[in-house]
């Protein structure tokens, strides 16, 4: 009993910071290169649905424009550059589809679920930043940078707002005929700018549609592509 109670009085008189870094699982953000007009894309499609349903996971699904799918396109060219860019980085050689980028430095095949299993389970232990969201009315938000140690000028924001699911019948492509739901589309994303890695909390004016679902916000190193704070919140 006495025991229990110094434990108790430990624990009452402990630092709060000590305790306030138990917040759970790391964000891990998946960003999905795919296109309706992709053969062998659906799965993934179907799999970053499923993986966004989990616990502390940000999923976007960034369409790319050089399928050349028309009719009810989701593709945007903002995707392709951003996957450009990442061949860049990652060096991974030729584009392709499905492409899963993993916290902005580890790639796959995106319907490969062993794999991207796997390599959710490495990113948690990177033990990336959260970026809380807060809604404050009329599409305005507030988000918490958290205090980290970044060299100046290499990590930006990016804000990203996504659409909620929605299924759409191909008329055109490699899925003709078929019926395919699409999850976490990516409709917008912004450079809002460099940040040196100070703690604050920043202001956010969203501009959602009827089809968003929700908003991201991402600190990327853009040296070496790898995201080391996220956060996102729902609509």
């Amino acid at each position: 009993m006495i025991r229990f109670l110094l434990v108790l009085l430990v624990m009452a008189f402990a630092p709060v910071s000590s305790f306030a870094q138990d917040t759970g699982p790391a964000p891990v953000v998946l960003e999905l290169f795919t296109s309706q007009g992709c053969a062998f894309c659906p799965p993934a499609d179907a799999l970053i649905g499923q993986m966004a349903q989990q616990q502390n996971i940000i999923g976007l699904a960034c369409h790319v424009d050089y399928f050349g799918v028309q009719e009810n396109s989701l593709g945007k060219s903002f995707c392709t550059r951003r996957q450009n860019e990442y061949g860049r980085l990652i060096g991974k050689g030729p584009r392709y589809t499905p492409q899963l980028v993993v916290n902005g430095h580890m790639d796959m095949i995106g319907y490969e679920t062993g794999r991207v299993s796997a390599a959710v389970m490495k990113a948690r232990a990177e033990k990336m930043k959260n970026i809380p969201i807060t809604p404050s009315g009329a599409g305005a938000y507030s988000f918490t940078l958290p205090q980290m140690a970044v060299t100046k000028g290499d990590v930006r924001l990016l804000i990203a707002i996504y659409d909620a699911p929605k299924s759409i019948a191909m008329t055109e492509g490699s899925n003709f005929g078929k019926k395919l739901t699409f999850y976490n589309v990516v409709s917008k994303m912004d450079d809002i700018g460099l940040w040196d890695g100070n703690a604050g909390t920043q202001s956010l004016r969203v501009d959602f549609t009827p089809q968003s679902a929700g908003v991201a916000v991402i600190a990327q190193n853009t040296k070496s592509g790898r995201i080391i704070a996220a956060g996102s919140a729902t609509r």
